[in-house]
């Protein structure tokens, strides 16, 4: 397998230049991740490498049942198994917590009563009903076959389509008339009217499979309840520290200044570890009664039922275009699959923020509607609502193109926004900054070879497959407009990043962030932008993350946010330390702060390089009090607490070329190109790794994952790592990367996000590919996964003449 890399490790990416570029040391370089020295040697720190004295292990009886009202329980013969301590049933939760708080409500929906047991009754295979603290697993495994549960199963719901129907069984009764938790409408000019104007209109309905995030990391914590003082240590594997740390404050009725909540290395996150699950309030009421540490590592048969799943919806989506393909209307009404209740972030509304797309549409139209269903809840997955609104979409354009006899790139290109067009306000409120959008797309075209491939005489190989390619434009936004955009939508967090610096007497700089450490490699991109600002060498700083105690209040891992706003973050915190620093520097080598300068690990004269003095020594000096300015406080640290003023886009287009057999369905992805742009890149290495791990990502859900639930029975059929087939490195196709690089005009240093990017064109441009393969044969596809089955099954559906 050959595999095409355009972003080489030793150089900055192939840009538009950064007229800033060549004033860097650190930012634009390809420099090695500073995690990867311990994360190669084994000395990654995970929830489960802490082994305390006297621990107990945790374990949890879950419902077997999609819906079923618990009758009974019975904990009698549990009680009397030998290591086992504490077992927590319904009743208990009700009287000790609160309800499950939600940080991202549905806005306008009504608040579910959740509880981290299940109360009467249960909504989805998997909820837990009792609790066990046992001496160990094995133990407590064991007592839970001893508790004696009742249930009386009731009617359930798996079916989205069908959980919105009148005659469904209502899954909330008295708190809801329907399965329908919200419905939220996004809309600009006249969508119905120009639609049913229009020259050509193209519609389906668009089938978005469930999935898994499927972390190497399972979900884990470990509690522990000092009463003497009153404080509960949670060690968990979190990108939310700090958001967790006040969700525990409010369930379980303490206060915040009692909790310290730490994750230094987690495996894997992808929005599936954000906010609070049932299993960390048990383990924390376990820990509390007990006055022992409590830990619970969740089991991949517990992942596949309990922790948040992904992507599910039904998109009916249209497009209205006249005769010579400019589009006049766009509109989506889309059901998205909560499950049976509302996680910490629940369903996302990221599909209407960016249906519209990169085009130019004034008329448009986007519904959501929420619905339950009995199934284990959703939560936020990668790209959270992109991908699938996208799949939407960019299927549908190459069925508009086909309708009107035209080229789909040339149909792209020609209602595709421009950079002058920019700044653009779509219909759902959405701003995207600035960009180059058919730039993107003409470069995916080159680099996949479309214009040789549209001037074959034929698309047949010497062995019958049929070559094909096929594109998809995307829009992904990345951070938040503002905490005044969250707090209309009632989220329960803001959209700022919050950091300290402090300098040491070694001369070293320690930022401390909440930001947990998933794998987005923050450690050394924060580094680079500090070390950058200072004018320091980047191996005096260090970066101290996921840990409540230890930094200021901040959001989290999340939504392509991170460096955005710790950017400014950086910027601002840093350039109030260098001028500290070369104020303490100006007294002691008795010159002006204007002759001095910051480089490497000393400050330095200007014009005579024997004076100057080691950073240890000014550092020192600021931490002690002594040789400093005598209206200059000690102390060399400063906290800074930055928002970003608006979101920015990331945009680009992937090319697929596919090879096809028509006969039987199987084909082969020859070549995946992906041109995008996250802006000003802090280094090239780490923006290709966080595209190809999301590429893996977005092939797995296109190509091959889905959660499947048998209709009748309700249960889920493929829980397993053996039934569930999400990709390997040997899935992965030969893939071309491609940057382009315009400096966004609203965040610091000009960044966009780049960690969700890889999962959200992929599914369409397959399938466009596909198709377009399968022309004489008019496959139309419009669910995913995209199998060998399902283009056999398509191969062979009627035609409409």
């Amino acid at each position: 397998m050959l595999d095409h890399v355009i972003t080489k490790p030793e150089e900055a990416p192939a840009t538009a230049p950064n007229a800033d570029r060549d004033t860097h040391r650190h930012i634009g370089r390809a420099i090695l991740r500073t995690e990867d020295l311990r994360l190669l040697r084994g000395d990654g720190h995970y929830v489960d490498d802490d082994q305390p004295s006297r621990v107990l292990e945790m374990a949890v009886a879950r419902c077997p049942f999609p819906h079923a009202r618990i009758v009974s329980i019975d904990i009698s013969e549990a009680m009397q198994l030998p290591g086992v301590r504490h077992i927590l049933c319904p009743e208990d939760i009700v009287e000790a917590t609160r309800p499950m708080t939600v940080l991202r409500p549905v806005p306008g929906a009504a608040a579910l009563p959740y509880y981290a047991l299940a109360q009467g009754r249960a909504l989805h295979e998997g909820q837990p009903v009792v609790s066990i603290a046992a001496a160990t697993r094995a133990v407590a495994e064991d007592a839970i076959e001893l508790v004696h549960i009742e249930y009386e199963p009731l009617p359930c719901i798996t079916d989205t389509a069908k959980t919105i129907e009148s005659e469904a069984p209502i899954l909330h009764p008295g708190i809801l008339a329907s399965n329908i938790l919200a419905e939220n409408v996004d809309q600009a000019g006249e969508a119905h009217r120009k639609l049913g104007e229009a020259d050509v209109v193209v519609q389906d309905r668009f089938r978005v499979n469930r999935v898994t995030p499927l972390p190497m990391e399972t979900r884990g914590i470990l509690a522990s309840w000092r009463p003497g003082i009153r404080l509960l240590s949670v060690r968990m594997s979190t990108q939310t520290p700090h958001l967790v740390r006040k969700q525990l404050a409010e369930i379980l009725r303490i206060e915040e200044s009692c909790i310290e909540v730490a994750a230094s290395d987690v495996g894997g996150g992808f929005g599936m570890k954000l906010g609070v699950y049932p299993e960390d309030i048990l383990a924390s009421l376990h820990a509390m009664a007990l006055r022992q540490p409590v830990k619970w590592i969740e089991d991949r048969l517990e992942h596949f039922r309990s922790a948040t799943h992904g992507r599910e919806s039904l998109h009916d989506y249209q497009i209205g275009a006249t005769q010579d393909g400019l589009i006049v209307s766009l509109i989506d009404d889309y059901v998205t699959d909560l499950g049976g209740w509302n996680s910490s972030f629940g369903s996302s509304q990221l599909s209407s923020v960016t249906f519209a797309g990169p085009y130019k549409v004034g008329d448009a139209y986007v519904r959501r509607r929420v619905a339950l269903t009995n199934k284990t809840p959703i939560g936020a997955y990668r790209g959270y609502g992109q991908p699938e609104v996208n799949f939407a979409r960019e299927v549908l354009m190459d069925r508009l193109a086909r309708k009107l006899g035209m080229d789909p790139l040339d149909l792209r290109r020609k209602n595709m926004l421009r950079p002058e067009d920019l700044p653009w306000t779509t219909a759902s409120g959405a701003v995207y900054d600035s960009g180059d959008y058919p730039k993107s797309l003409d470069m995916a075209a080159d680099a996949i070879g479309y214009e040789a491939h549209r001037n074959a005489k034929s698309n047949e190989l010497s062995d019958g497959r049929k070559v094909g390619i096929g594109f998809s434009s995307f829009i992904e936004r990345t951070g938040y407009a503002s905490a005044r955009f969250l707090m209309k939508r009632g989220s329960q967090f803001g959209a700022h990043e919050s950091l300290t610096l402090r300098a040491n007497r070694s001369g070293g700089i320690d930022i401390y962030t909440g930001v947990s450490s998933i794998g987005q490699s923050t450690e050394t991109a924060m580094a680079q932008v500090c070390a950058d600002i200072l004018g320091v060498d980047m191996d005096i700083v260090r970066v101290h993350s996921g840990d409540t105690a230890a930094s200021p209040l901040n959001t989290g891992s999340f939504a392509s946010r991170t460096m955005i706003a710790s950017a400014g973050a950086l910027q601002e915190a840093g350039t109030v330390l260098r001028a500290k620093i070369l104020r303490i520097a100006a007294m002691a080598l008795e010159c002006a702060e204007s002759e001095l300068v910051l480089e490497g690990r000393q400050v330095r004269h200007s014009q005579d390089a024997q004076r100057g003095m080691p950073l240890s020594q000014i550092f020192t000096r600021a931490i002690v009090g002594q040789g400093i300015p005598a209206d200059e406080p000690p102390g060399l640290e400063v906290t800074t607490h930055f928002e970003p003023p608006e979101a920015a886009f990331a945009f680009g287009t992937a090319a697929a070329k596919v090879l096809v057999d028509p006969l039987t369905g199987e084909f082969e992805i020859e070549n995946f190109v992906l041109v995008h742009d996250c802006g000003t890149v802090i280094n090239p290495m780490l923006v290709e790794g966080q595209v190809r791990g999301a590429l893996m990502q977005g092939f797995g859900a296109a190509l091959g994952e889905e959660l499947l639930y048998d209709e009748q029975t309700g249960q889920l059929l493929n829980g397993t790592m053996m039934d569930y087939f999400a990709p390997t490195a040997a899935d992965a196709p030969p893939i071309t990367l491609l940057h382009t690089e315009v400096p966004s005009p609203v965040t610091p240093l000009g960044i966009r996000g780049v960690g969700e990017v890889g999962t959200i064109a992929p599914a369409a441009a397959v399938t466009n590919a596909v198709c377009n393969a399968l022309a004489e044969f008019q496959v139309e596809i419009s669910a995913l996964p995209l199998t060998p089955e399902a283009i056999w099954h398509a191969l062979r559906a009627p035609r409409c003449e």
